[in-house]
């Protein structure tokens, strides 16, 4: 009876290995297939930030994957907009202007997250080229929050290098997907 234990669980552990090594393979597969034309730090960045999700060692193929870092997308997009919160909610702003900037970006991650959370929809029903969609207009949202304080309004935002980072997560699924299923 002990043997028979001990092989079920050897058996589970050899399982959970051999998963983790597909995992692994398809998450380095496809960061390196997708960040060939970018910046060298975006390939490091990409395996990094998906393996930060538990949920990523459990990733069968590139759907799988696109669902993992569209959910972690939407997890730091959630953290920039509290952030942004925080900043209004204790006056850490430094002027009025400043103050009506800040509350345009939160319409901006309101507007994200929508848009994120629709993709995703889109994903589970197959319809990639909505999702894509979706994804583009949602990765515009923290770049035209940094626009507005980039301007010639001499104003510096906040929140600089927390929506560069957001945008980078949002473009990791907008390209696992364009690549898997639209450009391929």
């Amino acid at each position: 009876m002990k043997f028979l234990i001990h092989l079920v669980v050897l058996f589970l552990d050899l399982n959970g290995f051999m998963a983790n090594r597909v995992a692994d393979s398809l998450i380095q597969k496809s960061c390196k297939e997708n960040t060939r034309y970018a910046e060298p730090y975006i390939y490091k960045f990409c395996i990094t930030s998906i393996k930060e999700n538990p949920e990523s060692q459990k990733v069968r193929n590139i759907d799988e994957l696109t669902v993992v870092c569209t959910n972690s997308a939407i997890s730091n997009l959630t953290k920039v907009k509290g952030t942004v919160e925080n900043i209004l909610n204790e006056r850490k702003y430094k002027n009025k202007l400043s103050h009506t900037f800040l509350r345009e970006c939160l319409k901006l991650y309101s507007e994200g997250y929508e848009l994120l959370n629709s993709a995703l929809k889109y994903l589970k029903t197959l319809d990639y080229e909505k999702f894509i969609g979706n994804m583009d207009m949602a990765k515009g949202k923290p770049r035209a929050c940094e626009m507005k304080f980039n301007d010639d309004n001499h104003q510096i935002s906040p929140v600089k290098k927390e929506n560069d980072v957001l945008f980078d997560m949002i473009n990791i699924p907008y390209y696992f997907c364009f690549n898997a299923h639209i450009n391929g």
